[in-house]
Protein backbone atom coordinates (compact mmCIF):
# COMPACT_ATOMS: atom_id res chain seq x y z
CA UNK A 1 0.00 0.00 0.00
CA UNK A 2 1.30 3.42 -0.88
CA UNK A 3 2.12 5.62 2.04
CA UNK A 4 0.40 9.01 2.27
CA UNK A 5 2.50 11.97 1.25
CA UNK A 6 3.17 14.88 3.55
CA UNK A 7 0.77 16.96 1.45
CA UNK A 8 -2.12 14.53 1.84
CA UNK A 9 -1.86 14.64 5.63
CA UNK A 10 -2.56 18.39 5.71
CA UNK A 11 -5.74 19.43 7.50
CA UNK A 12 -8.59 21.81 6.68
CA UNK A 13 -8.10 24.85 8.87
CA UNK A 14 -11.86 25.13 9.46
CA UNK A 15 -12.80 21.63 10.65
CA UNK A 16 -9.35 19.93 10.95
CA UNK A 17 -10.39 17.26 8.48
CA UNK A 18 -7.42 15.55 6.78
CA UNK A 19 -7.16 16.31 3.09
CA UNK A 20 -6.11 13.13 1.29
CA UNK A 21 -6.56 14.26 -2.31
CA UNK A 22 -3.73 16.60 -3.33
CA UNK A 23 -5.92 17.96 -6.16
CA UNK A 24 -8.89 18.77 -3.86
CA UNK A 25 -10.29 22.29 -4.15
CA UNK A 26 -12.84 22.00 -1.31
CA UNK A 27 -12.87 20.23 2.06
CA UNK A 28 -14.89 17.01 1.87
CA UNK A 29 -16.03 17.49 5.47
CA UNK A 30 -17.15 21.14 5.77
CA UNK A 31 -17.03 22.35 2.14
CA UNK A 32 -14.58 25.15 2.75
CA UNK A 33 -12.62 26.38 -0.26
CA UNK A 34 -8.99 25.14 -0.29
CA UNK A 35 -6.10 26.66 -2.07
CA UNK A 36 -2.60 25.50 -2.95
CA UNK A 37 0.31 27.81 -3.39
CA UNK A 38 0.93 28.61 -7.03
CA UNK A 39 -2.50 27.28 -8.06
CA UNK A 40 -5.87 28.94 -8.82
CA UNK A 41 -8.22 28.69 -5.85
CA UNK A 42 -11.21 28.29 -8.18
CA UNK A 43 -10.12 25.80 -10.86
CA UNK A 44 -6.81 24.44 -9.45
CA UNK A 45 -4.73 25.27 -12.52
CA UNK A 46 -1.07 26.14 -12.01
CA UNK A 47 -0.61 29.89 -12.10
CA UNK A 48 1.91 31.70 -14.28
CA UNK A 49 4.73 33.42 -12.36
CA UNK A 50 3.61 36.83 -11.00
CA UNK A 51 0.14 36.32 -12.52
CA UNK A 52 -2.70 38.55 -11.31
CA UNK A 53 -5.46 36.40 -12.82
CA UNK A 54 -5.88 32.70 -13.66
CA UNK A 55 -5.46 32.16 -17.42
CA UNK A 56 -8.07 29.38 -17.38
CA UNK A 57 -11.02 30.79 -15.39
CA UNK A 58 -10.03 34.45 -14.94
CA UNK A 59 -10.18 34.38 -11.13
CA UNK A 60 -8.09 37.03 -9.41
CA UNK A 61 -4.97 35.57 -7.77
CA UNK A 62 -4.74 36.03 -4.00
CA UNK A 63 -1.48 34.56 -2.73
CA UNK A 64 -1.72 32.85 0.66
CA UNK A 65 -0.23 34.60 3.66
CA UNK A 66 3.53 34.14 3.87
CA UNK A 67 3.28 32.99 7.45
CA UNK A 68 1.47 29.82 6.47
CA UNK A 69 4.12 27.07 6.22
CA UNK A 70 1.88 24.64 4.43
CA UNK A 71 1.32 24.60 0.70
CA UNK A 72 -2.35 23.91 1.46
CA UNK A 73 -4.63 26.30 3.32
CA UNK A 74 -8.32 26.84 3.82
CA UNK A 75 -10.45 29.97 3.51
CA UNK A 76 -12.15 29.82 6.88
CA UNK A 77 -15.35 31.32 8.19
CA UNK A 78 -14.90 33.11 11.52
CA UNK A 79 -16.68 31.66 14.51
CA UNK A 80 -19.76 33.75 15.28
CA UNK A 81 -18.94 33.67 18.97
CA UNK A 82 -15.43 35.04 18.44
CA UNK A 83 -15.25 38.87 18.30
CA UNK A 84 -13.33 39.99 15.21
CA UNK A 85 -12.89 43.62 16.22
CA UNK A 86 -12.18 45.39 19.46
CA UNK A 87 -14.79 47.89 20.77
CA UNK A 88 -12.64 50.72 19.44
CA UNK A 89 -12.39 49.07 16.04
CA UNK A 90 -16.15 48.45 16.02
CA UNK A 91 -16.73 52.15 16.73
CA UNK A 92 -14.46 53.12 13.83
CA UNK A 93 -16.29 50.64 11.61
CA UNK A 94 -19.66 52.17 12.54
CA UNK A 95 -18.36 55.66 11.74
CA UNK A 96 -17.13 54.50 8.34
CA UNK A 97 -20.43 52.77 7.59
CA UNK A 98 -22.37 55.93 8.51
CA UNK A 99 -20.12 58.02 6.25
CA UNK A 100 -20.66 55.58 3.40
CA UNK A 101 -24.44 55.75 3.89
CA UNK A 102 -24.26 59.54 3.97
CA UNK A 103 -22.26 59.65 0.75
CA UNK A 104 -24.72 57.27 -0.93
CA UNK A 105 -27.65 59.42 0.20
CA UNK A 106 -25.95 62.59 -1.06
CA UNK A 107 -25.27 60.94 -4.41
CA UNK A 108 -28.93 59.90 -4.69
CA UNK A 109 -30.07 63.44 -3.88
CA UNK A 110 -27.69 64.88 -6.47
CA UNK A 111 -29.00 62.47 -9.12
CA UNK A 112 -32.58 63.35 -8.20
CA UNK A 113 -31.84 67.07 -8.43
CA UNK A 114 -30.12 66.61 -11.77
CA UNK A 115 -33.14 64.73 -13.11
CA UNK A 116 -35.43 67.50 -11.84
CA UNK A 117 -33.27 70.15 -13.48
CA UNK A 118 -33.26 68.26 -16.77
CA UNK A 119 -37.04 67.87 -16.60
CA UNK A 120 -37.46 71.56 -15.83
CA UNK A 121 -35.25 72.51 -18.77
CA UNK A 122 -37.32 70.28 -21.04
CA UNK A 123 -40.52 71.92 -19.76
CA UNK A 124 -39.05 75.37 -20.32
CA UNK A 125 -38.06 74.50 -23.88
CA UNK A 126 -41.52 73.09 -24.54
CA UNK A 127 -43.29 76.19 -23.19
CA UNK A 128 -41.14 78.51 -25.26
CA UNK A 129 -42.50 76.92 -28.42
CA UNK A 130 -45.91 78.27 -27.47
CA UNK A 131 -44.83 81.76 -26.46
CA UNK A 132 -44.66 80.98 -22.74
CA UNK A 133 -42.04 80.73 -20.01
CA UNK A 134 -42.30 79.01 -16.65
CA UNK A 135 -41.82 82.42 -15.02
CA UNK A 136 -45.04 83.61 -16.70
CA UNK A 137 -47.04 81.62 -14.13
CA UNK A 138 -47.89 82.78 -10.61
CA UNK A 139 -48.57 80.23 -7.91
CA UNK A 140 -51.68 81.06 -5.91
CA UNK A 141 -51.97 79.47 -2.47
CA UNK A 142 -55.39 78.22 -1.45
CA UNK A 143 -57.39 79.97 1.25
CA UNK A 144 -60.62 81.67 2.31
CA UNK A 145 -61.77 85.12 1.27
CA UNK A 146 -64.91 87.24 1.22
CA UNK A 147 -66.17 87.45 -2.36
CA UNK A 148 -68.31 90.40 -3.46
CA UNK A 149 -68.45 93.97 -2.21
CA UNK A 150 -69.71 95.60 0.99
CA UNK A 151 -73.03 97.44 0.82
CA UNK A 152 -71.33 100.83 1.18
CA UNK A 153 -68.86 100.39 -1.70
CA UNK A 154 -69.21 103.14 -4.28
CA UNK A 155 -70.72 101.95 -7.57
CA UNK A 156 -71.60 98.41 -6.37
CA UNK A 157 -74.45 96.34 -7.83
CA UNK A 158 -76.91 94.04 -6.09
CA UNK A 159 -75.36 90.97 -7.72
CA UNK A 160 -72.15 91.53 -5.72
CA UNK A 161 -73.47 89.90 -2.53
CA UNK A 162 -70.68 89.28 -0.05
CA UNK A 163 -70.08 85.64 0.97
CA UNK A 164 -67.12 83.61 2.17
CA UNK A 165 -65.48 81.29 -0.34
CA UNK A 166 -62.77 78.63 -0.05
CA UNK A 167 -60.27 78.30 -2.90
CA UNK A 168 -57.85 75.47 -3.65
CA UNK A 169 -54.33 76.33 -4.78
CA UNK A 170 -53.69 76.86 -8.49
CA UNK A 171 -51.39 78.62 -10.92
CA UNK A 172 -52.53 81.50 -13.09
CA UNK A 173 -50.92 83.34 -15.98
CA UNK A 174 -49.51 86.65 -14.82
CA UNK A 175 -51.06 88.41 -17.84
CA UNK A 176 -53.97 87.91 -20.19
CA UNK A 177 -53.18 85.61 -23.13
CA UNK A 178 -51.41 87.71 -25.77
CA UNK A 179 -51.71 87.81 -29.53
CA UNK A 180 -48.23 86.31 -29.70
CA UNK A 181 -49.38 83.22 -27.77
CA UNK A 182 -52.71 82.93 -29.53
CA UNK A 183 -51.31 83.40 -33.03
CA UNK A 184 -49.04 80.37 -32.53
CA UNK A 185 -52.17 78.34 -31.79
CA UNK A 186 -54.00 79.73 -34.83
CA UNK A 187 -51.08 79.01 -37.16
CA UNK A 188 -50.60 75.46 -35.93
CA UNK A 189 -54.31 74.62 -36.11
CA UNK A 190 -54.80 76.56 -39.36
CA UNK A 191 -57.36 78.92 -37.91
CA UNK A 192 -57.90 82.51 -38.94
CA UNK A 193 -56.12 84.91 -36.62
CA UNK A 194 -58.55 87.25 -34.80
CA UNK A 195 -58.35 90.93 -35.83
CA UNK A 196 -56.44 93.37 -33.63
CA UNK A 197 -58.32 96.49 -34.79
CA UNK A 198 -54.97 97.95 -35.98
CA UNK A 199 -53.80 98.44 -32.37
CA UNK A 200 -50.95 95.94 -32.68
CA UNK A 201 -50.44 92.30 -31.78
CA UNK A 202 -47.39 90.74 -30.12
CA UNK A 203 -47.58 91.61 -26.40
CA UNK A 204 -51.09 93.05 -26.40
CA UNK A 205 -53.97 90.93 -25.08
CA UNK A 206 -55.73 88.87 -27.70
CA UNK A 207 -59.24 90.22 -28.40
CA UNK A 208 -62.22 89.27 -30.53
CA UNK A 209 -62.30 85.72 -29.13
CA UNK A 210 -65.38 83.84 -27.98
CA UNK A 211 -65.74 81.67 -24.89
CA UNK A 212 -65.47 78.63 -27.16
CA UNK A 213 -62.29 80.01 -28.75
CA UNK A 214 -60.75 80.34 -25.28
CA UNK A 215 -61.83 76.81 -24.35
CA UNK A 216 -60.34 75.33 -27.52
CA UNK A 217 -57.08 77.17 -26.89
CA UNK A 218 -56.95 75.69 -23.38
CA UNK A 219 -57.56 72.20 -24.75
CA UNK A 220 -54.84 72.61 -27.37
CA UNK A 221 -52.28 73.97 -24.89
CA UNK A 222 -53.10 71.23 -22.39
CA UNK A 223 -52.23 68.58 -24.98
CA UNK A 224 -49.06 70.34 -26.07
CA UNK A 225 -47.72 70.92 -22.56
CA UNK A 226 -49.16 67.77 -20.97
CA UNK A 227 -50.68 69.82 -18.17
CA UNK A 228 -54.23 70.79 -17.24
CA UNK A 229 -54.92 74.24 -18.67
CA UNK A 230 -58.31 75.92 -18.28
CA UNK A 231 -60.09 79.20 -17.67
CA UNK A 232 -60.38 80.33 -14.04
CA UNK A 233 -63.67 80.02 -12.21
CA UNK A 234 -65.26 83.31 -11.26
CA UNK A 235 -64.28 82.77 -7.62
CA UNK A 236 -60.66 82.00 -8.52
CA UNK A 237 -60.53 85.12 -10.67
CA UNK A 238 -61.71 87.48 -7.92
CA UNK A 239 -59.47 85.75 -5.34
CA UNK A 240 -56.44 86.32 -7.58
CA UNK A 241 -57.51 89.89 -8.42
CA UNK A 242 -57.92 90.94 -4.80
CA UNK A 243 -54.63 89.32 -3.77
CA UNK A 244 -55.54 89.61 -0.12
CA UNK A 245 -57.05 93.11 -0.34
CA UNK A 246 -60.60 94.11 0.65
CA UNK A 247 -60.73 97.53 -1.02
CA UNK A 248 -62.54 98.33 -4.30
CA UNK A 249 -59.25 97.91 -6.18
CA UNK A 250 -56.13 95.93 -5.34
CA UNK A 251 -54.44 99.36 -5.39
CA UNK A 252 -56.66 100.65 -2.58
CA UNK A 253 -59.70 102.93 -2.48
CA UNK A 254 -58.74 104.58 -5.78
CA UNK A 255 -56.99 103.71 -9.02
CA UNK A 256 -55.22 105.86 -11.60
CA UNK A 257 -54.40 105.52 -15.28
CA UNK A 258 -50.77 105.08 -14.25
CA UNK A 259 -51.89 101.80 -12.65
CA UNK A 260 -54.37 100.44 -15.20
CA UNK A 261 -55.88 101.00 -18.64
CA UNK A 262 -59.43 102.41 -18.36
CA UNK A 263 -61.31 105.57 -19.31
CA UNK A 264 -59.49 108.11 -17.19
CA UNK A 265 -61.90 110.91 -18.11
CA UNK A 266 -64.01 109.63 -15.24
CA UNK A 267 -63.05 109.57 -11.55
CA UNK A 268 -63.79 107.38 -8.54
CA UNK A 269 -63.97 108.36 -4.86
CA UNK A 270 -62.17 111.66 -5.41
CA UNK A 271 -59.47 110.35 -7.75
CA UNK A 272 -57.94 112.58 -10.39
CA UNK A 273 -58.71 112.36 -14.08
CA UNK A 274 -56.21 110.64 -16.35
CA UNK A 275 -55.74 109.27 -19.85
CA UNK A 276 -58.38 107.70 -22.02
CA UNK A 277 -56.28 105.54 -24.36
CA UNK A 278 -59.24 104.10 -26.31
CA UNK A 279 -57.35 100.89 -27.10
CA UNK A 280 -55.58 97.99 -25.45
CA UNK A 281 -52.07 98.31 -24.05
CA UNK A 282 -49.20 95.77 -23.70
CA UNK A 283 -50.03 93.33 -20.92
CA UNK A 284 -47.01 94.18 -18.76
CA UNK A 285 -47.22 97.97 -19.08
CA UNK A 286 -48.67 98.53 -15.61
CA UNK A 287 -47.43 97.39 -12.18
CA UNK A 288 -48.66 93.98 -11.00
CA UNK A 289 -50.94 93.42 -8.01
CA UNK A 290 -49.48 92.08 -4.71
CA UNK A 291 -49.49 88.54 -6.13
CA UNK A 292 -47.62 89.46 -9.29
CA UNK A 293 -50.57 89.64 -11.71
CA UNK A 294 -50.88 92.33 -14.37
CA UNK A 295 -54.05 93.85 -15.86
CA UNK A 296 -56.52 92.42 -13.36
CA UNK A 297 -58.18 95.86 -13.58
CA UNK A 298 -59.01 97.15 -17.06
CA UNK A 299 -57.42 96.58 -20.49
CA UNK A 300 -59.77 93.68 -21.45
CA UNK A 301 -62.67 91.82 -19.88
CA UNK A 302 -61.60 88.24 -19.22
CA UNK A 303 -63.68 85.12 -19.83
CA UNK A 304 -64.21 82.91 -16.78
CA UNK A 305 -65.17 79.25 -16.73
CA UNK A 306 -68.34 79.80 -14.68
CA UNK A 307 -71.95 80.27 -15.66
CA UNK A 308 -73.33 83.63 -14.62
CA UNK A 309 -75.37 83.38 -11.43
CA UNK A 310 -77.11 86.58 -10.36
CA UNK A 311 -77.42 85.50 -6.72
CA UNK A 312 -74.11 83.71 -6.11
CA UNK A 313 -75.66 80.33 -5.30
CA UNK A 314 -72.47 78.33 -5.97
CA UNK A 315 -71.94 78.42 -9.74
CA UNK A 316 -69.08 80.88 -9.19
CA UNK A 317 -67.06 77.92 -7.85
CA UNK A 318 -67.77 75.59 -10.75
CA UNK A 319 -66.47 75.04 -14.28
CA UNK A 320 -69.27 75.23 -16.80
CA UNK A 321 -67.59 72.76 -19.13
CA UNK A 322 -67.15 72.66 -22.87
CA UNK A 323 -70.61 71.58 -24.00
CA UNK A 324 -71.17 73.77 -27.07
CA UNK A 325 -74.90 73.18 -26.83
CA UNK A 326 -75.02 74.97 -23.50
CA UNK A 327 -75.70 78.54 -24.59
CA UNK A 328 -76.18 80.08 -21.15
CA UNK A 329 -74.27 83.26 -20.39
CA UNK A 330 -70.72 83.02 -19.04
CA UNK A 331 -68.98 85.37 -16.67
CA UNK A 332 -66.46 87.98 -17.78
CA UNK A 333 -64.43 89.92 -15.21
CA UNK A 334 -62.09 92.87 -14.74
CA UNK A 335 -63.44 95.58 -17.02
CA UNK A 336 -61.68 96.99 -20.07
CA UNK A 337 -59.98 100.02 -21.57
CA UNK A 338 -63.46 101.37 -22.37
CA UNK A 339 -64.86 101.28 -18.83
CA UNK A 340 -65.01 103.98 -16.17
CA UNK A 341 -63.05 103.28 -12.95
CA UNK A 342 -66.14 102.00 -11.11
CA UNK A 343 -66.50 99.42 -13.87
CA UNK A 344 -63.10 97.84 -13.22
CA UNK A 345 -63.48 97.18 -9.47
CA UNK A 346 -62.41 93.81 -8.03
CA UNK A 347 -66.05 92.85 -7.42
CA UNK A 348 -67.52 94.05 -10.74
CA UNK A 349 -69.32 91.34 -12.72
CA UNK A 350 -70.51 91.05 -16.30
CA UNK A 351 -71.94 88.33 -18.53
CA UNK A 352 -71.80 87.46 -22.21
CA UNK A 353 -73.18 84.75 -24.45
CA UNK A 354 -70.44 82.17 -25.13
CA UNK A 355 -70.42 82.77 -28.90
CA UNK A 356 -69.94 86.51 -28.43
CA UNK A 357 -66.63 88.12 -29.41
CA UNK A 358 -65.65 91.75 -29.15
CA UNK A 359 -62.65 94.09 -29.11
CA UNK A 360 -62.98 94.55 -25.35
CA UNK A 361 -62.87 90.86 -24.40
CA UNK A 362 -59.90 88.50 -23.95
CA UNK A 363 -59.01 85.79 -21.44
CA UNK A 364 -56.44 84.51 -18.94
CA UNK A 365 -55.59 80.89 -18.22
CA UNK A 366 -55.10 78.72 -15.14
CA UNK A 367 -52.86 75.67 -14.69
CA UNK A 368 -54.00 73.03 -12.22
CA UNK A 369 -51.53 71.82 -9.61
CA UNK A 370 -51.37 68.05 -9.05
Amino acid sequence: MNQKSNYSLKQCKSCKHEIEDPEALFCAQCGQSLCREGHCCSCGKSLQPNANFCDRCGTACSPPPKKAPSTLYAVTTPDKNTPLLSPKDNHIKEIIEEQVKLRVTEAQIERSLERSIQKERANQANLLKYGLKESDWAGIAGGHFVMGSPSNELGRFENERQHEVEIERFEILKTPVTFEMYDIYCDETRRTRPPDDTWGRENRPVINVTYWDAQEYCHWLSKRTRTSIRLPTEAEWEYACRAGTTTPFCTGEQISTDQANFDGQYTYAGSEKGLSRKMTTPVDQFPPNPWGLHDMHGNVWEWCNSLFDENYSGLELENSGTNTEDLRERVVRGGSWHNVPGGIRSAIRNKLLPHYHYLRVGFRIVRDID
